[in-house]
């Protein structure tokens, strides 16, 4: 019988490497997204997906098993992040992207352009808002999993994605495909219909 990722870090917990490997090997790609996304730069992801692991292993002794090994891992991998924007004390560059370089399909190419525009959109957003929009929409974490993480009430991380949502759509609305451009334009219309004062 295949162990849960609980049952593996129980294992870790009391010194079995191998359990800990398989968390590793489960997760590792989660945790880079993660820091992709964050925009950590060329081999820099790797770089700190391998210190999350190193924390997970040094303190597995310290988990209990709640079904939560989600948000174990991503509080970890916030406080690496967190640490490492603390030693740099700079805003992490926009990452460089071939994309343009590469001969694609029409509707490829539009598709990596697209995602190039959100990549930098991403890049733009308050480093808070846009850990609370990574944590929901690419990790697929509960409000509740990413408050314990962010260290915040619920209602705030609901508040900051919403602004993150908000100022994302903004910024590709120019790039966006035209259903999407008539998404966010009938939203803006209700919005401006809805609100008292605005003509």
């Amino acid at each position: 019988m295949t162990l849960d990722s609980d049952q593996l870090l129980l294992l870790a917990g009391q010194g079995n490497r191998e359990a800990m490997g398989e968390v590793y090997r489960r997760h590792k790609p989660q945790v880079v997204s993660f820091f992709r996304h964050m925009r950590a730069t060329g081999d820099l992801a790797e770089d700190l997906a391998q210190e999350v692991f190193m924390r997970i292993w040094n303190s597995a002794h310290r988990y209990k098993p709640s079904g939560k090994h989600a948000s174990f891992i991503f509080t970890v991998a916030a406080n690496v992040w967190k640490d490492h924007r603390r030693r740099l004390k700079v805003r992490a560059d926009a990452p460089e992207s071939n994309t343009r370089a590469q001969t694609l399909p029409d509707g490829a190419s539009a598709r990596a352009e697209f995602r190039q525009d959100l990549d930098h959109a991403l890049d733009a957003l308050p480093e808070h808002e846009r850990m609370a929009f990574i944590l929901s929409e690419i990790q697929g974490l509960s409000y509740r999993e990413i408050a314990r993480i962010m260290r915040c009430r619920v209602g705030t991380v609901g508040s900051r994605k919403t602004r993150a949502i908000k100022q994302l759509r903004r910024l590709l609305v120019d790039h966006a495909p035209d259903g999407y451009r008539k998404e966010v334009e009938n939203d803006e219309m209700s919005a401006r219909q809805t609100s008292p004062g605005v003509s």
